[in-house]
């Protein structure tokens, strides 16, 4: 479709996926930092050093270091349970990406 003035007219469900595109990356290090904090929160055996440079790490690097501490940071969260969070925000990410792509909405 396109407007009056020749540009075209995103459809809804373009629209849709580039809002949830756009998105999508804040609520995972909202997720991710979430459960950082809260585990390091517990302490769980380690330093005050290495809570605070682990906290720095996951301020400083948004997505990497919150992806980091839960994949090599001896995170109190189940392995099982850290993979699918990890590997499986990225999966989704990655998915939505090319199911916009195939829509038209995302170049």
């Amino acid at each position: 479709m396109e407007s009056t003035i020749g540009y075209p007219i995103p459809s809804l469900l373009q629209s849709g996926l580039n809002i949830v595109v756009f998105f999508f990356p804040l609520m995972l290090y909202a997720v991710w930092a979430t459960l950082a904090f809260a585990d390091l929160s517990r302490g769980g055996g380690r330093s005050a050093g290495a809570r605070l440079g682990w906290g720095v790490t996951i301020l400083a690097l948004p997505w990497l270091g919150a992806g980091l501490y839960h994949t090599v940071g001896r995170s109190g969260i189940p392995g099982g349970v850290r993979g699918v969070m990890v590997g499986g925000g990225i999966v989704v990410y990655v998915a939505l990406l090319l199911l916009g792509r195939l829509a038209g909405g995302i170049s």
